[in-house]
């Protein structure tokens, strides 16, 4: 589910917490996939529970753990995209998720033995040269939109020794008398 449409839901709804939005998008996130992945696993799937039954618990065991290591991993993720966006903007969004298949790359070439070849290795420094790209730009537009002097803590002293300033609030120099108005 694209972020424009998921959190116009969530605002519909009046959803601020990211459990409460996960606990009403899941479900139609869901019936859009079972078939998508019936259509595309379901023999195998069929295949894999029929020998299920002739392996020992422990076989069983090992597989529920996997599943639910993935789905808490999955509620993790959807989790922390939420955080995200909420907090910062759909690109950074983009750009995390572009870190998120660097990370998964390297876990398949270290742990599955998956091989790259060139072809995966110049889309590597492609995808890795427009974060580091965007990281740049978004630096230099932040520098450009900062104000000259943002020290807040100087103004507010300057604003304290004007309005302390007995010359400037009194009447005829007597600091024990203020002005109430402009009139005065």
């Amino acid at each position: 589910m694209t972020t424009k449409p998921y959190f116009l839901l969530c605002f519909v709804v009046g959803l601020s917490n990211p459990v409460d939005a996960m606990y009403y998008v899941q479900p139609w996130m869901l019936a859009v996939i079972i078939p998508l992945a019936g259509i595309r696993e379901g023999q195998q799937l069929l295949h894999e529970l029929y020998l299920l039954k002739k392996k020992s618990y422990a076989h069983i065991n090992y597989h529920i753990g996997m599943f639910g290591s993935s789905a808490l991993l999955a509620f993790a993720l959807e989790f922390s995209e939420f955080l995200l966006v909420s907090s910062t903007s759909s690109l950074t969004l983009s750009v995390s998720g572009i870190f998120k298949e660097v990370v998964m790359l390297y876990l398949a070439v270290e742990y599955n033995n998956n091989q790259l070849n060139t072809l995966n290795i110049v889309g590597l420094v492609i995808c890795l040269t427009g974060i580091i790209l965007h990281c740049i730009l978004k630096f230099h537009a932040l520098q450009k939109e900062k104000p000259v002097n943002t020290d807040l803590v100087v103004t507010e002293r300057l604003l304290l020794r004007r309005m302390e300033s007995a010359d400037e609030w009194s009447v005829d120099g007597d600091s024990n008398t203020r002005r109430t108005s402009l009139d005065d």
